[in-house]
């Protein structure tokens, strides 16, 4: 990861989780022999040791496992958008995965409650997912 660069730089392993999110999906690897699901980016399955993987998009559903308020600028890209909501989501897949909490107001965050996947595009052209009630 460069300096300037906040966000992981995708590589020949993760590229298709970033080519899914400027696409406006949300992509996970899913093993074609025992059906699990998997993040982050793996080899091998992490359930059965296969490496019959494949990336599908997945509903992009889920609740919220946890969640933290970042209320100071660690990274330019923090600023003016302060408070950040810092999220743990548990996909309706059964996959967990780290991400921002959005269009909600860091007071009426609460586990367990709905979440759907929407995406961040900022000015240089990357795009994330995060998450925003349901």
């Amino acid at each position: 990861m460069s300096e300037a660069h906040w966000l992981p730089e995708p590589d020949e392993h993760s590229q298709p989780f970033f080519d899914g999110a400027r696409a406006g999906e949300l992509r996970m690897q899913r093993c074609s022999d025992c059906s699990g699901w998997m993040y982050p980016v793996k080899q091998r399955c992490q359930h059965c040791g296969g490496t019959n993987l494949a990336w599908r998009v997945v509903s992009g559903r889920g609740t919220l496992y946890s969640h933290a308020r970042l209320q100071r600028v660690y990274h330019p890209r923090h600023e003016g958008r302060l408070p950040l909501i810092l999220a743990w989501v548990d996909l309706e897949e059964g996959v967990r995965i780290p991400s921002n909490l959005v269009d909600c107001d860091p007071a009426d965050a609460r586990v367990g409650m709905a979440v759907q996947v929407t995406f961040e595009q900022f000015p240089d052209g990357v795009v994330i997912p995060v998450f925003r009630p349901a």
